[in-house]
């Protein structure tokens, strides 16, 4: 095993240069644990190409030595599927590096970047030309395209526009053997065969790397507003007629109507609690506090006048 370390070193040295392949422990520890600490692994090292033809002089060096591969964008995934495993036989290949806009073409609305590029840039990229590139999630500062593309991303606009895969033209991958499939194209309407690039998209890098894609933008909204709505809940509508009881009596000095509000939560929570344990505390949580706060401003009212 020891050979195979030294050979595949020299190598990798080779392909990358020597100080784009870590293996010194502290270097290695971020990318071996996925960011909330619950997955963990070992490497031989991390391999951090530059460019396209680098990535597949890795993968060759790999293929050509039975070493498994990692690859990894942002390392901002949930799922653990860019940890490697804690045998430490495989190489994890980063594509921090590789975060470069290749084209912009306005009149067609593209953006052709590298898998490396965090989403925000992306979105950045396309606001420079006064588009928009819709693809939006919590981790957009440190995420990457590629990583996007390879988990097929949703986000928060997904019901307007899709997952990453209805956001993407054209990709270019590196396949298992150091390949390179040159598939940026950025036509619209594409009806030559089969759709390649959809292989890839979702795939989490099983079948092939990808270094580069084709993205579709939008035009950027000219005026942005945020609203609640809010919809009627049969158990909220409950929890205020059991908190809120209001009844009326006639003052007797001035012969005045006077309305009195009480509130009851204890009595509410009783009742509610069965429903609440079969999975609607959200909603008795949302009732308790729009009407808890009810109560409490109309109270204030009433001691006011």
């Amino acid at each position: 095993m020891t050979d195979i370390r030294a050979i595949l070193r020299a190598r990798l040295d080779a392909a990358v240069g020597g100080e784009q392949v870590l293996s010194d422990p502290a270097a290695v520890e971020p990318y071996v644990s996925d960011w909330r600490g619950r997955y963990h692994g070992r490497a031989l090292a991390v391999v951090r190409p530059g460019s396209t033809e680098q990535v597949a002089a890795v993968v060759r060096v790999c293929a050509d030595l039975g070493v498994p591969m990692v690859p990894q964008g942002g390392n901002t995934g949930q799922c653990g599927g860019a940890t490697p495993d804690d045998r430490g036989n495989a190489i994890v290949v980063s594509l921090a590096r590789m975060n470069r806009v290749r084209a912009v073409d306005s009149a067609n609305a593209t953006l052709t970047v590298e898998a490396g590029m965090p989403l925000a840039m992306v979105q950045q990229a396309a606001a420079a030309e006064g588009l928009m590139f819709p693809l939006s999630l919590a981790a957009e500062g440190s995420c990457s395209i590629g990583g996007n593309l390879s988990t097929n991303a949703g986000g928060h606009a997904v019901l307007r526009f899709g997952n990453t895969r209805d956001l993407v033209l054209g990709i270019e991958v590196v396949l298992a053997d150091g390949r390179i499939w040159d598939g940026l194209r950025g036509l619209r309407k594409d009806n030559t065969g089969y759709d390649l690039k959809q292989l890839f998209v979702g795939a989490e890098g099983t079948l092939g790397i990808i270094t580069a894609a084709v993205l579709k933008l939008f035009p950027a909204p000219a005026h942005r507003a945020t609203a609640l709505a809010a919809l009627a809940n049969p158990l909220a509508r409950r929890y205020k007629e059991l908190v809120i009881k209001e009844t009326h009596r006639t003052d007797t000095s001035s012969g005045k109507e006077i309305r009195v509000v009480q509130a009851n939560p204890e009595a509410a929570a009783k009742e509610l609690a069965p429903l609440i344990a079969d999975g609607n505390q959200a909603a008795a949580t949302l009732g308790h506090i729009r009407y808890r706060r009810s109560v409490e401003r109309l109270s204030a009212g009433l001691a006011e006048n």
